[in-house]
């Protein structure tokens, strides 16, 4: 029984372990492109909280600034113009609250791509780190099976000369 099946370049043994290493370079690939994406989703999503944090600081403000309009003297004009303003406003608020939620599940979405990616990566590394030991011990099995074949040449061949 050989850990050692495949051939690679060149006629050589191929262990089990360097088989696996491209699916773990293009795992590791994957999750760094999760990565990246999940970290671009977080921008976006901090962005349109920000964004949303700003619009509602300006209404509040704005809103505030009606009744020390209206005690000063405004006009019905302005009135109904600055009430027109603070509604479109209020609709702009919505809007981005929904760019929000959405951007927030997209982030969300983006989390769980990499978890599952990150996941798979280390599968992978934990196999190819049992294949790795199971190398060693077979290795090491041969090493000893070896010195133990060469003690037994040597012991008698020493018997045949005595």
């Amino acid at each position: 029984r050989l850990a050692c099946r495949g051939r690679g370049r060149g006629g050589r043994v191929v262990r089990r372990s360097q088989r696996l290493q491209p699916v773990a370079r293009a795992v590791g690939h994957d999750e760094r492109e999760c990565a990246a994406r999940l970290a671009e989703a977080e921008r976006r999503a901090q962005d349109a909280g920000k964004r949303l944090e700003e619009l509602e600081a300006y209404q509040a403000d704005y809103a505030s600034g009606l009744a020390g309009r209206v005690a000063a003297g405004m006009s019905a004009t302005d009135l109904r113009d600055y009430r027109a303003f603070l509604a479109r406003l209020g609709e702009a608020l919505r809007a981005q609250g929904r760019l929000v939620l959405q951007a927030r599940a997209e982030r969300d979405q983006a989390r769980e791509a990499w978890r599952l990616a990150a996941q798979r990566a280390k599968s992978i590394g934990q196999v190819i780190g049992r294949r790795q030991a199971e190398e060693r011990v077979i290795g090491e099995r041969r090493e000893q099976f070896e010195t133990d074949e060469r003690a037994l040449q040597m012991s008698r061949a020493r018997e045949r000369s005595t």
